[in-house]
């Protein structure tokens, strides 16, 4: 009998991403894409600039949802604590779906616009607790003091 990874209703951490994700905001950036080259003259720098920037955002979408399918396989086994390309597998998630939300922001005024569309700035729990730990709160090496 096969597991089966269920995508969660908010996103809090990159861990929580599913290919699910990726496919509403891919349709949503190939739009916007769509209407800023239709935008540029034809045969214009312009134009190929916004051509090039669709491909590029298409790739994207395209290798982060290839990434959240080997993803969704070392979770199912139960390797996703495993060092090397596991880990780099779980950093590519988070880095690549910030890039495409990034994107998507710069159409946050239309209405088919997601706020689930937004960076999630950690992995998991371990890390934010992790990143926590680094605040000047937690004093580190030089107290309350600045770096000497």
């Amino acid at each position: 009998m096969a597991r089966e990874r269920r995508q969660v209703e908010l996103l809090e951490f990159s861990d929580d991403l599913h290919t699910d994700d990726v496919t509403p905001l891919q349709a949503f950036l190939a739009a916007r894409m769509r209407e800023l080259v239709a935008a540029q003259p034809e045969g214009s720098s312009a134009r190929f600039a916004a051509e090039r920037l669709a491909q590029v955002t298409a790739c994207d979408c395209v290798f982060l949802s290839d990434v959240l399918v080997a993803w969704e396989e070392v979770v199912l086994e139960g390797r996703n604590d495993e060092p090397g390309w596991t880990q780099r597998m779980r950093q590519d998630a988070m880095l690549w779906w910030e890039r495409l939300c990034a994107t998507a922001a710069r159409f946050r005024d239309h209405p088919d616009h997601s706020p689930r569309w937004r960076p999630l700035p950690f992995m998991n729990l371990a890390h934010a607790e992790f990143m926590a730990g680094l605040t000047d709160r937690a004093g580190g090496v030089y107290g309350d003091g600045a770096h000497p």
